[in-house]
């Protein structure tokens, strides 16, 4: 069941979309110039509120102008044609299953368990598991997070090295 908040955050977008779409077009815009605008605000407004996440309202968005007529569908894909765009795409698709599944929490777990005896060894890990996971996350900061935790549990007041972080 959706809750009554999230199905209001997500009409929001909607009702925004279908009112600009349907309003008069100003002076000096196209039709098509107009209802790209509209479908578009919506698709920026869906973020900003967090009705959807950035890659479903872009999608939405992208599904919206060609099945509105507003685009035809070669011209409104052409961008995947790229392959640095695709890249791009697979690389936050792989990211997010990575921190979904824990993945990225696991292999951190093993590395400490295998080098994190002393301080040297948990700065090892660290790197180690850098190395690993960093074709998976296109964030620096998604990396650390996922390496933080682990590393930060496997220290104790006794390492030399513990006093300084």
């Amino acid at each position: 069941m959706i809750r009554p908040g999230l199905l209001l955050k997500r009409a929001l977008p909607f009702g925004l979309a279908l009112g600009v779409y349907l309003a008069p077009v100003p002076a000096g815009l196209t039709a098509p110039a107009w209802h790209l605008f509209a479908i578009f605000e919506a698709a920026i407004t869906a973020v900003l509120v967090g009705a959807f996440p950035l890659l479903t309202s872009t999608m939405l968005a992208a599904a919206a102008v060609v099945l509105t007529g507003t685009i035809p569908p070669a011209k409104a894909f052409a961008g995947f044609a790229n392959p640095s765009v695709l890249l791009v795409v697979i690389a936050f698709l792989v990211a997010q299953a990575v921190v979904k599944s824990g993945l990225g929490r696991r292999i951190s777990l093993f590395m400490v368990s295998r080098f994190g005896r002393s301080s040297l060894g948990l700065a090892y890990s660290i790197v180690i598991t850098d190395a690993v996971i960093a074709p998976a996350f296109p964030s620096n900061t998604a990396r650390c997070q996922s390496r933080r935790e682990p590393a930060q549990s496997r220290m104790t007041p006794t390492d030399a090295g513990s006093a300084a972080i």
